[in-house]
């Protein structure tokens, strides 16, 4: 089995002031210890970095490093996938 997750589990995931972080970053965790094959589509990806370090979205926007090592310690897993175009 596979999946995918919204930019929004992410960025619920990293905003600590949201109501949803708990669930998300927990729900993340779920997914990075599993073995299903856990797809990341490159717009989510951008959309994160764009959206994690906007200080009009989050009150304490993420640095771009600390988004960056986000994103990388999701891609580092051996059962993330990219989706792009082939």
């Amino acid at each position: 089995m596979s999946f995918s997750v919204d930019v929004n589990v992410l960025l619920y995931a990293s905003d600590r002031s949201s109501p949803f972080a708990r669930p998300a970053a927990e729900f993340l965790a779920e997914c990075a210890a599993g073995g299903d094959l856990f797809y990341l589509a490159w717009p989510t990806l951008m959309g994160y970095l764009r959206l994690a370090t906007h200080g009009a979205i989050f009150g304490t926007p993420l640095s771009p490093d600390e988004a960056i090592q986000n994103i990388q310690a999701l891609l580092a897993l051996p059962h993330v996938r990219t989706l792009g175009e082939d």
